[in-house]
């Protein structure tokens, strides 16, 4: 069979590339040539190989493998390449922006902390230096309309001293240097302390004003500022800018420090001193007595000093005198009105050396001492009187004691 197909291929190959002769003339002489079969044969194989690859290489061109492109899916792979590799660009220039934009709020945060601290310490410093007895700036504290008694501005409630460096902490959550946290910790300590300080001052200044047996809250609603509690109004200026941990510790050390300065003004107020500037006795004391005329019980509403005749008479406190001049039985009188609902009345007088409405410091002469008036003899008598009623001056001597050993 096989010899079979071999014969019809053979059959078929010559008929159709039958043996050729090609003439050719030239210089008058006739050549030709023969092309044989498998001549013939081997010249069509060539021009089909060759034609296959032509047409081979078409179909590549613009089907299967174009030299001048990548392939499609080569294409769709680089393609997908770059747009994933351009969007994990993008995640971190957003990454990177949000932490530089984290970074720099906690800078401005530490920032704003540190401004707040350092302007509380600065308060502090200028606050410590004023001692209990010394004037008070009423126009610094009116603009904030600083009211005593229970805090409604102070966040955090009184606790043990022990406590005061646990809660005074300036961390945040980002550490920006070594020297910062350094500064962050100083200033820390340094609040812990002068607040500290602070409420020595204000417990100090609170059981002196309770030992005239009038009570703190009571002297502190007749002051200046009003009633209530410590105020600083939400729209003032004095409000913290502060946000994060350290944001209700300067609120509470505001808060203190303006207790401790209404504090310091309602000792100023208070007559803490002693009426006569010399050596003295006291001759009555204040309450039931025998009357030194009619020698009948009556009710001494003072204390008398004696001494010699113009033995200075000093204020006990700062005020303005509100009465100068002869007043019954009192003989030359000095009154003088010292603000947080005080007046101190200075009796018997023989001179007087102020006038009225003139202001007056702790310690100023006013008189010299004498006996006009309802008197037996040189003396001064001395009352205190707190919104028109009047106490025991030796409660307010015996305070004083403690007012000057600070």
């Amino acid at each position: 069979m096989l010899r079979d197909i071999t014969d019809e291929c053979r059959t078929r190959i010559l008929q159709y590339f039958p043996e050729r002769q090609i003439y050719h003339r030239t210089g008058g002489e006739v050549h030709y040539f023969v092309l044989k079969t498998r001549t013939q044969v081997a010249i069509v194989s060539g021009l089909a190989m060759v034609a296959l690859w032509c047409l081979l290489t078409i179909v590549s061109v613009f089907w299967v493998n174009n030299p001048l492109r990548p392939p499609v899916k080569e294409n769709k792979r680089m393609t997908a390449l770059y747009e994933r590799q351009l969007e994990d660009a993008r995640v971190r220039y957003e990454n990177a922006q949000l932490i530089i934009n984290q970074q720099r709020e906690a800078f401005e945060s530490q920032t704003r902390e540190f401004a707040e601290a350092q302007s509380t310490i600065t308060q502090f410093v200028e606050g410590s230096g004023r001692g209990a007895t010394q004037p008070a700036d009423e126009t610094k504290y009116a603009s904030s309309r600083v009211l005593m008694a229970p805090t409604s501005r102070d966040p955090l409630p009184r606790k043990p001293r022990v406590d005061i460096r646990k809660e005074a902490s300036l961390d945040v959550n980002v550490d920006i240097d070594p020297s910062v946290r350094q500064l962050k910790e100083t200033q820390n300590a340094i609040l812990a302390e002068a607040e500290m300080e602070t409420l020595d001052r204000i417990e100090r200044s609170r059981a002196i004003l309770n030992s005239t047996a009038i009570g703190v809250d009571t002297i502190l609603k007749s002051g200046g500022f009003g009633e209530g509690g410590v105020f600083v109004p939400m729209d003032g200026v004095n409000l913290p800018s502060v946000e994060g941990e350290f944001a209700p510790r300067v609120t509470t050390i505001k808060a203190r420090v303006a207790e401790a300065a209404a504090l310091d003004d309602a000792l100023n107020s208070v007559p803490f001193g002693i009426p006569v500037g010399t050596d003295t006795y006291r001759t009555s004391h204040y309450g039931m007595r025998k009357d030194p005329f009619n020698k009948r019980p009556a009710f001494h509403a003072g204390i008398d000093f004696g001494a010699y005749r113009l033995a200075p008479i000093v204020s006990t406190a700062d005020g303005v005198v509100k009465f100068v001049g002869r007043n019954g039985g009192y003989g030359r009188t000095v009154e003088i009105d010292h603000g947080h609902g005080f007046v101190t009345r200075y009796a018997h007088l023989e001179k007087t050396y102020v006038k009225r409405g003139a202001r007056v410091k702790k310690g100023e002469k006013i008189g010299g001492m004498g006996s006009t008036g309802r008197s037996t003899a040189t003396h001064l008598h001395y009352e205190i009187y707190f919104q028109g009623q009047d106490f025991d001056p030796d409660n307010f001597l015996k305070a004083g004691k403690y007012v000057q050993q600070d």
